[in-house]
C-alpha cells in the first residue's frame, strides 16, 4: 500500500516541475515578445519621422525662399512639416514638427528665390559648428 501511494507522489512532483518549468519558459517569451515589440515601436517611430523628414526635405526645396540672415522656416500646416533655410551656410533643414527628426541638405539659391540641391549634399547630421546654429526653435 505504501510503494502505491510513493509512485503517486513521485509522479505529482514531476507534473508539478513540468508545470512549473513551462510557466518559467512562458514567461521568458512573454518578456523577449515584449522587448521584441518595444524595438519594432521605436522602429516605426524613427521611420515615421524619418520618411516626414524627407518629405519636408523635398517640398522645402521646391519652395521661394525670401531673403534673410538667420534661420528662417516655413510649415506645411496639414502634415506639419518645417523646412528652415539658413542662407549664409546654404543649408536647408527639414523635419515633420519640433522635436522630430532632422534633415539636412546642402542647397544654392537662385535669384527667383528657388533652391537647387547640391549634388551628394544630403546630411543626417547639422554640419554646422559652435552652440545653437543648429537650433531653429
Amino acid at each position: 500500500m505504501q510503494a502505491s501511494s510513493q509512485r503517486g507522489s513521485g509522479a505529482l512532483i514531476m507534473v508539478m516541475m513540468i508545470l512549473l518549468m513551462g510557466t518559467m519558459m512562458l514567461n521568458v517569451t512573454r518578456q523577449q515578445l515584449d522587448d521584441s515589440m518595444s524595438l519594432v515601436g521605436d522602429e516605426r517611430h524613427y521611420l515615421q519621422q524619418f520618411t516626414g523628414a524627407m518629405s519636408a526635405l523635398a517640398w522645402g526645396e521646391r519652395l521661394r525662399w525670401g531673403v534673410a540672415e538667420e534661420w528662417h522656416c516655413q510649415q506645411q500646416v496639414e502634415y506639419h512639416w518645417r523646412a528652415c533655410l539658413q542662407p549664409d551656410h546654404k543649408l536647408l533643414r527639414a523635419d515633420s514638427g519640433p522635436g522630430t527628426l532632422a534633415l539636412y541638405r546642402w542647397v544654392s539659391q537662385q535669384a527667383s528665390g528657388v533652391l537647387q540641391a547640391q549634388p551628394h549634399g544630403w546630411l543626417d547630421y547639422c554640419p554646422l559648428t559652435g552652440e545653437d546654429t543648429c537650433d531653429v526653435d
